[in-house]
């Protein structure tokens, strides 16, 4: 590209007085020894991986969306379930509701959550619900916030088999993959 495209013989004459008025010198040799010498170096914070596909944000907000794909925010409705294998009270400090155990023993069982008078969770948190089995172990199935303090949730259970008890809890966004021990309801499905 020439010289008169890039706008340089406008600026000729200047750069030429500053060359006759303006001696070069070289730069000393330990120039950039000095300028790496008075650098901080910068602070490194180590990444904190979480191989645990629930701990991850972006997990997390894909069980979201998931989850999201059956909440319906709808106190009642007709879904052709039949009768529910159990119906248990969810009882809290606050919250009330009802479970509903759809088909427990087959691939595409359901368990049905009606809430009310759920509080918004806390900044940077949600509510996950957890499912029991057996043994004591609690499972993650769903996650929510409530919508004028309601929800309606249609969850999938995980596999077939004997569920005891249904809990909700309260999670930090960026908070471990087990249970917190905040929960803030609970029913018995056995």
């Amino acid at each position: 590209m020439s010289d008169e495209l890039m706008g340089i013989p406008e600026h000729r004459d200047t750069v030429e007085r500053l060359e006759r008025g303006v001696a070069r010198v070289k730069p000393p040799d330990d120039l950039f020894d000095r300028i790496v010498a008075e650098t901080q170096p910068a602070r490194v914070i180590p990444l904190r991986r979480r191989f645990t596909a629930w701990t991850s944000p972006v997990a997390a907000a894909a069980v979201a969306a998931a989850a999201a794909v059956l909440i319906t925010v709808a106190v009642t409705r007709d879904d052709g379930l039949g009768d529910p294998v159990r119906r248990a009270a969810i009882t809290g400090s606050n919250v009330r509701g009802t479970a509903a155990l759809y088909r427990p023993d087959e691939r595409d069982g359901l368990v049905v959550l009606d809430l009310d008078r759920v509080p918004d969770p806390p900044r940077n948190n949600y509510y996950e619900i957890w499912i029991s089995r057996p043994g004591g172990r609690k499972v993650p199935i769903g996650a929510f916030t409530p919508e004028n303090g309601k929800a309606h949730l249609e969850l999938p259970l995980p596999t077939p088999g004997k569920y005891l008890s249904i809990d909700i809890s309260v999670e930090e966004e960026d908070g471990p993959p087990d249970h917190s021990g905040r929960s803030i309801a609970a029913a018995r499905l056995a």
